[in-house]
């Protein structure tokens, strides 16, 4: 796995959480968290110098907080905005992570985020997972994997914010 690319994901995600959500992610997790069944996935896929998705799977709960921190609501919001919470997430980080490895005059068309109906079920994406980082937030954990063509993944980070 790079890691100059983990690191990257790791950094576009806490910002992303805390800034967002006002959620504060840890890397040091517990075994509640680690063991708290996913929930709710999305992923978006991306395209330009590098070729891949990032894949968000929330486990332990978290969504319709998450979306009611976003919102800035005390009560969780319907279904379909707490998955549109999920996806501006996803949306967000892969937005900030892809200069971060690729440059920042690289290019990149983002599609829009698609849910998985059955989170049990992880999409066959035909690209090999180029690095993945999991976070513990409140009782429950973000797990962040992006899938990126061979060609790419064994590059270094160009640039570093």
């Amino acid at each position: 796995m790079n890691q100059a690319w983990q690191t990257e994901l790791l950094q576009a995600a806490v910002l992303t959480f805390e800034e967002l959500c006002f959620l504060f992610p840890s890397t040091d997790l517990e075994a509640q968290q680690r063991q708290a069944p996913i929930d709710a996935v999305v992923h978006v896929a991306f395209c330009g110098p590098l070729q891949g998705v990032l894949v968000v799977s929330l486990a332990g709960g978290l969504l319709s907080g998450l979306a009611a921190n976003m919102l800035g609501v005390d009560e969780p919001p319907a279904t379909a905005q707490q998955y549109d919470a999920l996806g501006e997430i996803a949306n967000v980080i892969c937005g900030n992570l892809l200069p971060r490895i690729a440059g920042p005059q690289a290019v990149f068309q983002l599609s829009a985020p698609e849910w998985l109906e059955d989170p049990s079920v992880v999409p066959d994406l035909e690209l090999p997972l180029a690095v993945e980082v999991q976070l513990g937030l409140e009782h429950g954990r973000v797990d962040l994997r992006l899938f990126a063509d061979a060609a790419m993944a064994t590059t270094g980070v160009e640039t570093s914010l």
